[in-house]
């Protein structure tokens, strides 16, 4: 495997701990096409097994009803929004690795309140550069994929495919990153289960970013 020098990281529930946002989204945004918002429990098993479309009432438009919660995502704060555990730590340490450090998010946001979102959260000055799916509408894959984002990525950074690695959380994460040719890494916090990852292409499963140095270094160990 040649040297890494990129490492293109999602944001909710990879770097931020965003459930709690994530909720209030979903239900204000469901109450105003007439759906039932499912209590925290309910929601989050639904959440896990990538079912909250089943609470989308007939005839509203999913696509369009996930732009609005995209954006009411990115508006909100939480009081209970925080840092995943060790997520500072592994980008000080990236760092040290000599890698060049970007951010995703499928928010339809902007840039600016996107480094104020890493700025709120004491990252910002370990990361070169952010993305989003507001400024990057995908043209192919679905509303979610990102593997066109991923390679506009590489394109701005002039880094090959396998020079890079993309750390997401769900399931269309590793997708785009296996569509984009680099190397996928899936981290627990989402809750998605470990087979799905791997199943949609998932290269490696960390359960949190927290790992993603050492997995890297034990990658780099094995080249010849």
């Amino acid at each position: 495997m040649p040297r890494l020098k990129l490492a293109i990281l999602d944001l909710d529930q990879t770097l931020l701990d965003t459930l709690r946002r994530f909720h209030v989204a979903f239900s204000e945004v469901l109450t105003k096409v007439g759906g039932r918002p499912p209590g925290w429990e309910e929601f989050v098993r639904m959440y896990a097994e990538d079912r909250l479309d089943e609470y989308i009432p007939e005839g509203v438009d999913k696509a369009e009803f996930w732009r609005e919660f995209a954006k009411r995502h990115a508006e909100l704060r939480h009081p209970e929004d925080r840092l995943i555990g060790g997520a500072r730590e592994a980008l000080e340490e990236l760092r040290t690795m000599g890698l060049r450090i970007v951010v995703t998010t499928g928010r339809r946001t902007t840039k600016e309140a996107l480094w104020g979102e890493l700025r709120r959260f004491g990252l910002s000055d370990l990361v070169d550069e952010v993305y989003t799916l507001g400024q990057h509408e995908p043209n192919s894959g679905g509303l979610w994929h990102r593997h066109e984002l991923i390679q506009k990525i590489l394109e701005d950074f002039r880094a090959s495919p396998e020079e890079a690695v993309f750390v997401g959380d769900y399931w269309v994460d590793v997708e785009s990153a296996k569509l984009a040719g680099v190397l996928s890494i899936g981290v627990l916090t989402g809750l998605e289960p470990e087979e799905r990852l791997r199943r949609k292409g998932a290269d490696h499963v960390i359960p949190g970013i927290w790992e993603l140095p050492s997995l890297l270094r034990s990658l780099s160990s094995r080249d010849p």
